[in-house]
């Protein structure tokens, strides 16, 4: 009975290992040519573990998705509940979620290009993990704004176009942590065109 008690608690910790070095191997080398082999190699871990918590390649593939999708909903909530004002937790959003990105500026392919070449089973089980989280997250969103619009915080606009907007802003900041070094990533600049717009200021 003791043994099946520190199993359970030490299978959370492993799980999250092999997701996390699943996440930097399919970064690295491509959904095709990761094998679990690699992927358990760099957890430190027997392959047969990694079965132990998915079936299948893809299935772990899919997992990691889950992951970072559930780390951001976590990251909004935690924003959304907190003490300050609309703007405040917008900006705060937007900082988060701009540092998640960069630190993860090595799995773009992982979340973009990568995918089109997946079975259409496996981008259907992507599709189905994505949509409603993203549709979460929008809504989170959309209810700061609301209520940003509602005390007079923000002009009047349409509060889910506008978290649409601000997410695709965020992508913006994926993009350019890919494509363009360090030194030119400009998040201030980035965020500037979302929160001020390209009017030239009276």
């Amino acid at each position: 009975m003791v043994n099946k008690v520190i199993m359970r608690k030490k299978e959370p910790i492993t799980r999250d290992k092999i997701i996390k070095s699943a996440l930097k191997i399919f970064a690295q080398k491509g959904f095709y040519k990761t094998t679990v082999d690699d992927i358990a190699r760099s957890t430190g871990v027997a392959k047969g573990t990694v079965y132990l918590y998915f079936k299948d390649k893809q299935d772990l593939y899919v997992a990691t998705i889950e992951e970072h999708f559930g780390n951001a909903l976590g990251m909004l909530s935690e924003v959304e509940n907190a003490p300050g004002t609309p703007g405040e937790k917008m900006q705060k959003i937007a900082r988060d979620f701009a540092n998640y990105i960069i630190h993860l500026r090595t799995a773009y392919m992982l979340f973009t290009f990568e995918n089109i070449n997946l079975t259409g089973k496996t981008l259907k089980r992507i599709h189905s993990t994505v949509e409603p989280r993203v549709s979460s997250m929008i809504e989170t969103i959309s209810c700061i704004i609301r209520d940003g619009i509602e005390k007079n915080e923000f002009r009047k606009v349409d509060p889910t176009l506008a978290a649409f907007h601000f997410l695709s802003t965020i992508r913006a900041i994926f993009l350019s942590s890919y494509y363009l070094t360090n030194d030119a990533i400009n998040i201030e600049s980035i965020l500037e065109l979302f929160f001020e717009g390209l009017n030239k200021r009276r």
